[in-house]
């Protein structure tokens, strides 16, 4: 799940081109309309940017960072996971819900969000076991292996 990490990256970039047409803008315009131009487009950098680093938090507080999750494909520790509890949230991403369950990963009780495609909606439910890529090293990233789920 690196959807939220995304939207965060595209914002910072924003931001940077945003700032940057604000620097422009004071080289090349002259008097009140050097400010006002500067100034707007100074706001709208900021704003972009405190939008960047709140979807960039989210993704690491929720999902884990981009990087560790897109790594667990090919290096994560494949296990089963069972689910304890379900309980909703009010994100979505798309039509796809994120909720937020309460697993028993290899005997230990975790809470992790999960975003689940609106064709396994069914399958997220108290007692049924997940096939899940964990990070061996102890992180916050977890990958649901839909394909797999049997």
């Amino acid at each position: 799940m690196v959807t939220f990490g995304r939207l965060g990256r595209a914002f910072l970039v924003a931001a940077g081109v945003a700032a940057a047409a604000a620097v422009l803008a004071l080289v090349v315009f002259h008097g009140g309309a050097q400010a006002v131009v500067a100034g707007v487009l100074g706001l709208i950098a900021l704003v972009l940017f405190v939008q960047g680093v709140v979807w960039t938090v989210l993704q690491n507080r929720l999902f884990g960072s981009v990087a560790r999750v897109r790594a667990l494909a090919e290096t994560g520790r494949q296990t089963t996971a069972t689910i304890v509890a379900v309980h909703s949230t009010s994100s979505r991403v798309g039509a796809e819900p994120i909720v937020r369950l309460d697993l028993l990963i290899d005997g230990q009780h975790v809470t992790r969000h999960v975003r689940v495609p609106f064709n396994y909606a069914a399958e997220v439910r108290v007692e049924k076991q997940l096939p899940v890529r964990i990070d061996p090293q102890g992180s916050r990233a977890m990958i649901v292996e839909w394909d797999r789920l049997g």
